[in-house]
């Protein structure tokens, strides 16, 4: 594609002069400039674009898109809003590679990971060419790529599609964060079937209020558009008050799902254990015992949300079924590690809702024979962590409290704010995770449960501006062998 062809896709604000230069690659980072890219200087939260485009010039940017005018020996083309425009382009420039194949988009606060994986594991099941993009990894069939963002940046993300699709995936599974969408990073992504998890309290240090997180998660379900001819579908949760709000907000066909309340796919006859968790599937009039190998009601609802996306796929709720009851759970939640004679279990949960959930799920085991670790991260949403800790101390007897990236923020800050709700005194503050881990470790007997929260899937911490390798599960065996030696 050439110069002047990828222009026609933007606003520009002035009038540069353009030819018909040929372009091989576009990107917003200067390091990834070759001969023939055309550059978008976007502003970011700590480095500005704008302040690379000289050096883009110098590696073999043929142009520069930017929100100001830039002396430059190339074009320069200036528009109101830099990140709006790299989606337009890439997508453009990859020949919309997300119109191509089937593209399900899942959001919310929990769950994310979950249902799309879900959603990966059932269509490969079913025999499809299926790829996945999220927080544990970039997925093409079988090939792994460790994932920098929940949602990519959005000349990364359409370079994705085109390769998924160039290498024979039919059906694309992706997690849309709420940073993702207020970025803007999904324009130029065309979604067939959106879901929706959840809403509760997280990412407010991005945000500033709950209500602009709502609306950011919104955003998904706005961005289906009205082409009724389409064939669009949002996937809600009738039992979450915001799949109101979002109903209103997009003009596709709505399936809505349950366990509480009224509505299209439900679940009934719910019994759980520490291993698996059997319930009834309702669709239609259609009513589908099964058993499946996750544990906890919060894995219902993700169930059933992806549940209702292969609905509205066109699956038929017998061969749905059959998939859910082979498929297993996603890397850390509430993973069992590989650690024999005891219980110890990894899990994402970061938020109030989500540690909640997962402690919910340890039904029938008494609270004292609970040993939590629970952290957060340092320079983010402060003010959900005393809640954290309210939480914790309601379904845990014994609270390791500690940190998960504790960035640039003491130890002793972090902790203390989770420790501000604790609402019992059995409970520690070791802002080391690494130590920390150890600690629990060595509380772990084998008629009791471990669950470290968290990192879940996460074999690192960052501290600082540094990944800083952390294999809990290594950490675990260890001194658990070491413990037992002794």
């Amino acid at each position: 594609m050439n110069l002047t062809d990828l222009a026609k896709h933007i606003q520009l604000i002035n009038q540069p002069s353009l030819q018909a230069i040929p372009v091989t690659h576009v990107t917003t980072d200067s390091r990834e400039v070759v001969p023939g890219t055309l550059f978008v200087a976007i502003k970011g939260y700590t480095v500005d674009g704008h302040d690379y485009a000289e050096l883009a010039v110098s590696k073999g940017a043929v142009a520069v898109v930017s929100e100001r005018p830039l002396e430059l020996s190339v074009p320069n083309l200036i528009v109101r809003d830099s990140t709006r425009s790299i989606g337009l382009l890439a997508s453009a420039f990859y020949q919309y590679p997300s119109e191509q194949m089937r593209l399900f988009g899942i959001t919310g606060t929990n769950g994310k990971t979950t249902t799309t994986t879900i959603l990966r594991d059932v269509l490969t099941e079913l025999g499809h060419s299926t790829g996945l993009i999220g927080t544990v990894e970039v997925r093409i069939n079988d090939t792994v790529v460790p994932s920098k963002n929940t949602t990519p940046q959005s000349s990364e993300l359409q370079q994705l599609l085109a390769q998924m699709y160039a290498e024979g995936v039919t059906d694309v599974m992706m997690e849309v964060s709420s940073h993702g969408l207020e970025l803007g990073r999904v324009i130029g992504t065309d979604f067939d079937i959106v879901g929706f998890t959840n809403l509760t309290h997280d990412h407010l240090d991005f945000h500033g209020t709950f209500e602009n997180y709502a609306r950011a998660k919104g955003l998904l379900f706005a961005q289906l558009g009205q082409m009724a001819s389409r064939h669009k579908v949002a996937i809600l949760n009738a039992d979450d008050p915001y799949s109101k709000l979002y109903e209103t907000m997009t003009g596709a066909r709505v399936i809505t799902y349950a366990i509480d309340a009224m509505a299209d796919v439900t679940a009934s006859d719910i019994v759980q254990t520490l291993s698996e968790t059997s319930f009834c599937l309702n669709y239609q009039g259609e009513r589908h015992p099964l058993t499946v190998q996750f544990i906890g009601r919060f894995n219902v609802y993700n169930i059933l949300l992806a549940t209702g996306c292969l609905l509205a796929a066109g699956y038929r709720l017998p061969e749905i079924v059959q998939a859910l009851e082979a498929i297993h759970p996603a890397k850390g939640r509430m993973q069992r590690l590989d650690v024999p004679g005891y219980n110890v279990y990894a899990d994402y949960a970061h938020t109030p809702d989500g540690i909640e959930q997962c402690l919910k799920s340890l039904v029938g085991v008494p609270k004292e024979k609970i040993v939590f670790l629970i952290g957060t991260g340092g320079n983010r949403d402060v003010t959900k962590r005393p809640t954290m800790g309210e939480m914790a101390s309601k379904y845990a007897g014994t609270v390791v409290i500690t940190t998960d990236d504790p960035r640039f923020e003491s130890y002793d800050s972090i902790t203390s704010g989770i420790a501000a709700g604790m609402t019992h005194d059995n409970f520690v503050e070791i802002g080391d995770r690494e130590e920390a881990v150890r600690y629990a470790a060595k509380l772990a007997q084998s008629d009791n449960i471990v669950v470290l929260a968290g990192k879940g899937h996460e074999k690192y911490q960052i501290i600082g501006n540094e990944k800083i390798p952390l294999d809990e599960e290594a950490i675990v065996r260890a001194t658990i062998l070491k413990t037992e030696e002794s």
